[in-house]
């Protein structure tokens, strides 16, 4: 699969676009001057114990309070707090951590924390909605290869390295070089490394947690003591590979460090890396504008015609698969062949609906209904295919197989607050007839490609109909020379402003804006 990272540099934000063969697969913001992200490790205090929730809430500087449930507090707890104590209180967090190792009150978080105490805590999930950080004192400190876990000595390997005999050479080496009470995770990046660079990196992020426990001795909590790299290095470091194409940036000091940056971890690439300096805005210029506007929306098109409503609330997401258009295509088909096109359309679906998951960042419980099928060897095939499609999404996810009702249930987790298409432009409403005109051109080419339909007529609102015929080129003649295939436009005063219809030489409607209600 060829990739592609289009970075957009703005005054305030970095707006960075993973293609996929040219779709947009991720869309991420950097903001500068962000206070709370993922990874970010803090010195915080202990401001409330919520003993119905077994959790505690810490004070890192948010102004909702950080979450900071029993669970979340690792082995290594007894470690942190001997390291953050201070001596006049060292004997008692002694009792405390015989009581978490040793005693029945070990699963009550009352006994490990108390209000006032100081606390070594890392960002797992970024404040969401009115909800405040999510916190673990789980501390790890991730590099391309290698993830160093301080407090612990276990020595974990990524279940896709798959040789036995590279996973042997990898654990054995790591077991020469690495110190007491640290443990490590390679990572699928490792293979097939040469030893050298593992050794280097091993430093390097031993160094780097030397130095924030360093911090700990000058900083009065709450306080940042870590902070994680901008966004855009750690997806360079999490997820390029050979796959990798192109990266292009529009900011020249932003293209020397992206550069800089590749040089040390994968030198062989770095020129795949260009500065683009032309007038047209990148995110225009290489499509990604119109895609965000086509399918960050409440109804996403698919190619053959179906579409998919999406519609959100704070923890539960629920997708309706429509065959839209697709039930003109199959008006005379055989009930077998009807039942095929089905199977097709819940196909194309899952793999869009995958796709969405990444790119929205959605996250909680996610409920899909699918057109429904009776043949229980389709529905197996649906959910084997969902799974193998969300196989790629590094989100954690577990996805049921279809109910009785032919719903399709999972969760996902996500650390990030969801994407929506107002983040991403907030004067969205100067905008709306660019939005209208890129999901009627989508849904144009969609039908253009599928060759069945000869003279197209678009009937539409009179004053749209007059929108897409001003100006020299007008957008009809754009259509025109990028399709080679001219598009009537039917003024329709009866029609809603948003609403049209599309209907081919033979009188047959093949798409309509009155099956997206």
């Amino acid at each position: 699969m060829n990739k592609e990272l289009i970075i957009n540099a703005e005054e305030q934000e970095v707006k960075i676009a993973l293609l996929e063969e040219g779709k947009l697969l991720e869309l991420h913001r950097d903001v500068f001057d962000k206070k709370f992200s993922v990874g970010d490790v803090y010195l915080g205090i202990v401001k409330r114990i919520l003993y119905a929730l077994n959790a505690a809430i810490i004070d890192i500087g948010h102004s909702k309070g950080a979450f900071l449930h029993y669970d979340d507090l690792g082995l290594q707890i007894n470690q942190i707090l001997d390291l953050i104590s201070d001596n006049h209180i060292k004997k008692r967090k002694k009792s405390v951590i015989n009581d978490f190792e040793n005693s029945e009150k070990k699963n009550s978080i009352n006994h490990i924390l108390h209000i006032g105490q100081k606390v070594l805590v890392q960002i797992s999930k970024e404040p969401i909605s009115n909800k405040g950080p999510k916190l673990t004192t789980k501390i790890c400190i991730p590099g391309r290869n290698l993830i160093l876990i301080p407090f612990s000595e276990k020595i974990s390997i990524s279940k896709k390295i798959k040789n036995i005999k590279e996973r042997n050479r990898l654990i054995s080496y790591i077991k020469k070089i690495i110190p007491n009470k640290f443990g490590i995770i390679i990572r699928t990046a490792a293979n097939n490394e040469v030893e050298k660079v593992l050794n280097d990196e091993l430093f390097f992020l031993i160094k780097k947690w030397k130095k924030t426990l360093n911090n700990l001795i000058k900083l009065l909590p709450p306080v940042r003591v870590l902070n994680e790299k901008s966004k855009i290095f750690c997806l360079l470091r999490d997820i390029f590979n050979d796959d990798f194409k192109f990266i292009c940036c529009n900011n020249y000091f932003l293209f020397q460090e992206i550069h800089s940056y590749l040089s040390s971890i994968y030198p062989e690439k770095t020129n795949i890396i260009k500065y683009y300096k032309e007038n047209i805005p990148i995110f225009e210029k290489y499509g990604i504008e119109k895609q965000i506007q086509v399918f960050l929306g409440k109804n996403v098109p698919l190619e053959n015609g179906a579409y998919l409503i999406i519609e959100h609330t704070e923890a539960l997401h629920v997708i309706d698969v429509n065959s839209g258009m697709s039930n003109y295509m199959m008006k005379n088909c055989t009930k077998s062949e009807r039942i095929d096109n089905i199977l097709k359309i819940n196909l194309l679906a899952a793999t869009e609906i995958a796709r969405q998951l990444r790119l929205r960042d959605m996250g909680g419980i996610i409920v899909v209904d699918f057109i429904d099928m009776s043949d229980y060897k389709q529905k197996k095939k649906l959910y084997e295919h969902l799974k193998e499609k969300m196989k790629h999404d590094r989100a954690r996810h577990q996805i049921l197989p279809p109910n009785q009702f032919g719903l399709v249930q999972f969760t996902r987790h996500r650390v990030r607050p969801e994407l929506k298409k107002i983040n991403i432009n907030n004067k969205q409403h100067k905008n709306a007839p660019d939005n209208y005109v890129y999901h009627l051109e989508f849904v144009i080419e969609t039908i253009i490609k599928n060759k069945n339909h000869k003279g197209i007529q678009l009937h539409i609102h009179s004053f749209v109909s007059a929108f897409l015929k001003q100006g020299f080129p007008s957008i009809q003649q754009k259509w025109f020379l990028k399709y080679k295939k001219w598009i009537k436009i039917i003024p329709r005063d009866s029609f809603g402003y948003t609403e049209y219809k599309i209907i081919n030489k033979n009188h047959e409607i093949v798409s309509s804006s009155f099956y997206f209600h």
